[in-house]
């Protein structure tokens, strides 16, 4: 993978330009967290695994619920794969629909589970949050940062438009801008093609920092 400061001798290359190292820093760090919110980069899932008829599960130290974006249930352990269905977040007791047999909500530092006729025993549950890179400094220059390899090409392009609008270069910015949400729509559009057919966008829990999470209805899953 490419260091931090490879990604950097590579945008020099590309459009050379007299900032230093400190500015572009900056607006690496910027583009890099702006790719982790378009492209809805999440960190791996917290899983724990339910207590027979144990409602209340304490989030470990450090966990920040307000980034949850989804959160499974395992529904037959019995089955060598077993299926996992998502559990809709219920804000307040008025949003709970009469068809949901199961639903989540957060109580002070703990996930509350709801399960009709009482919360099973040892069924795995994963949850699902964003993720936010760490901030790339003169420190870790060297170390490769958090983006994913594959997007390290975004991510270029998001810098070189930065530095092209420093430059106020509409030319430069304009072809660079135009590559860069190329690139994206591409990401978005496969990983459209791949989802199942019923996911419908819904807003299914308020985000921190005007952020919001697109996920699925509970209704199109017959809950």
């Amino acid at each position: 993978m490419a260091s931090s400061q490879s990604i950097l001798d590579d945008v020099d290359l590309r459009y050379r330009n007299t900032f230093t190292e400190q500015q572009k820093l900056i607006w690496f760090n910027e583009e890099q967290q702006e790719l982790f919110d378009v492209l809805e980069l999440d960190s791996p899932p917290y899983a724990f695994v339910t207590v027979a008829g144990e409602n209340f599960y304490p989030f470990p130290d450090q966990f920040d619920f307000s980034k949850i974006k989804t959160v499974t249930m395992q529904i037959d352990s019995t089955l060598s794969n077993p299926p996992y269905v998502e559990i809709p977040f219920n804000r307040n007791d008025f949003d709970v629909d009469s068809s949901w047999n199961y639903w989540y909500t957060i109580v002070a530092d703990a996930f509350y589970l709801y399960y009709a006729g009482g919360v099973p025993d040892a069924k795995t549950i994963y949850i699902y949050c964003e993720a936010d890179p760490g901030q790339v400094t003169t420190d870790n220059i060297n170390v490769s940062p958090d983006i994913p390899t594959k997007y390290q090409e975004i991510l270029k392009l998001g810098i070189l438009k930065r530095i092209a609008m420093a430059r106020k270069d509409v030319l430069m910015y304009d072809n660079y801008n135009a590559d860069y949400e190329q690139k994206i729509q591409e990401v978005l559009w496969q990983r459209k093609l791949k989802e199942p057919e019923w996911m419908q966008p819904t807003d299914v829990m308020p985000r921190t920092g005007g952020r919001q999470f697109y996920g699925w209805s509970p209704t199109t899953l017959g809950w």
